[in-house]
């Protein structure tokens, strides 16, 4: 008998991490395609004008999709990766 696909994708946005933040730089991922990750897991690394920060999730899933590479500066609110979380 089948199982249904109870997954549900999750876009990971650059978050603001300040209030005067408008973009950042991905240092480096801490987590890779395919990975498992859970609520507080350090994911990558942002380089900002106030310093490097670590950037955590607040979903638990697996990492299907990195959208942003080391070295790209991208504005808040871009989605930089996906998450499979499991369905509700």
């Amino acid at each position: 008998m089948p199982v249904a696909d109870d997954t549900t994708t999750i876009d990971f946005r650059l978050p603001s991490l300040g209030s005067d933040m408008d973009d950042g730089t991905i240092i480096e991922w801490t987590v890779a395609v395919g990975d498992s990750v859970t609520k507080g897991d350090t994911l990558l690394a942002v380089e900002t004008e106030k310093g490097d920060i670590d950037v955590e999730t607040w979903d638990s899933g697996v990492i299907t999709e990195i959208c942003a590479e080391p070295g790209t500066r991208v504005p808040v609110g871009t989605v930089i990766a996906r998450i499979a979380t499991a369905g509700g």
